[in-house]
């Protein structure tokens, strides 16, 4: 397993917290052959072949799930815990193994508590889920095609077709804001409206994306676009993204998503202030633009970051890594801290 960009809190597991930015791919010690990768802001844990767990960075959430909250800079092995696959969001981890999830952490996992969990429990409500998804402030699951979304609902982003906040006072026309009095928020799972049987959901800070039988991108909460709380916006309710193929997979950032087709064609919308749609900013974008990325290959996988985004493409025998979009703390892996508006190679040498 290798790593590269921002080093807080030990977050890259090469041991050397003091060590700010790597800039280009470090090998991760003392971990056996990964089969899945899951980071965060200021962690990231792995998927062994032997379906071991291990996570490092900070812990100051019980993260990690180790027991305690100590910062671990190199890679530590959850006891007693094997999984199949990981979910991580901002303080949060689930392990799926078989029909269960056993989560840690601080925040909800869906079960209408607001835990700090610094080791990994059995969460009941999460039994039986096909898929699990985690952002910022919310979750989702996937059973039997139906999605059910908890958390805060600021934005619409649970599905359900309400959302916003209310106000102590009236808000002004211009100017700052009042803090809100009470904003929407479901403890636990309710059934996003509208949507055909999905197959594949993607959170972002404040939105969610599903993909269907049929390959088609459903949307909802608001993504890199300005919050309008407590207005009444369709995006509250699941709507079908225009303009794409059928797509095989779907992944999102922060603020922005991205889809690929079987055939390996690399679409994305959403916030472009960093170049991380694929090309360069244009003052006054639309956030709901789609655009195709050009000067790939053949994408086989997709990784987005806050406001980068990584693929892996090429034909077997010449599969590489292309990462765009911000680059200040090295998190493109080519070397430099240089922004990037159009895909480049992460450089291994």
């Amino acid at each position: 397993m290798f790593c590269w960009g921002l080093n807080r809190q030990g977050l890259l597991g090469v041991g050397e917290p003091d060590l700010e930015d790597i800039l280009r791919p470090r090998r991760v010690p003392g971990l056996p052959p990964v089969v899945q990768v899951a980071s965060d802001y200021d962690f990231t844990c792995a998927l062994a072949e032997d379906h071991a767990v291990y996570c490092w960075g900070d812990n100051g959430r019980g993260q990690l799930g180790i027991g305690d909250v100590a910062l671990q800079t190199t890679p530590a092995r959850l006891a007693d815990l094997a999984a199949d696959r990981l979910v991580v969001d901002f303080g949060r981890v689930c392990a799926g193994r078989g029909a269960a999830f056993f989560c840690w952490g601080r925040g909800e996992f869906g079960d209408g508590h607001v835990r700090q969990q610094p080791f990994p429990l059995e969460i009941a409500a999460l039994a039986g889920v096909d898929d699990l998804a985690l952002a910022g402030a919310h979750g989702c699951t996937l059973k039997a095609g139906e999605v059910r979304c908890w958390g805060h609902n600021v934005s619409g982003q649970l599905g359900n077709g309400q959302g916003g906040c209310r106000y102590k006072h009236p808000l002004p026309r211009e100017g700052r804001r009042l803090p809100p009095k009470e904003c929407k928020h479901e403890p636990v799972p309710v059934r996003a409206v509208g949507l055909p049987p999905i197959v594949e959901l993607a959170l972002g800070g404040y939105f969610s994306h599903a993909r269907d039988e049929v390959g088609r991108i459903w949307r909802w909460g608001q993504q890199g676009e300005r919050m309008d709380y407590g207005e009444d916006l369709a995006k509250y309710r699941p709507y079908a993204l225009d303009g794409l193929p059928p797509m095989a997979e779907l992944a999102a950032g922060e603020a922005h998503a991205c889809a690929r087709t079987a055939d390996g064609e690399l679409w994305c919308w959403g916030n472009n202030s960093f170049g991380q749609l694929g090309h360069a900013p244009v003052p006054g974008e639309s956030s709901e633009q789609i655009a195709r990325v050009g000067g790939l290959p053949p994408v086989r996988a997709l990784a987005l970051g806050f406001h980068h985004t990584c693929a892996l493409a090429g034909a077997s025998a010449d599969v590489r890594v292309w990462c765009w979009g911000d680059n200040s703390d090295g998190q493109l892996g080519d070397g430099t801290t240089e922004r990037r508006h159009t895909p480049v190679q992460v450089r291994w040498d």
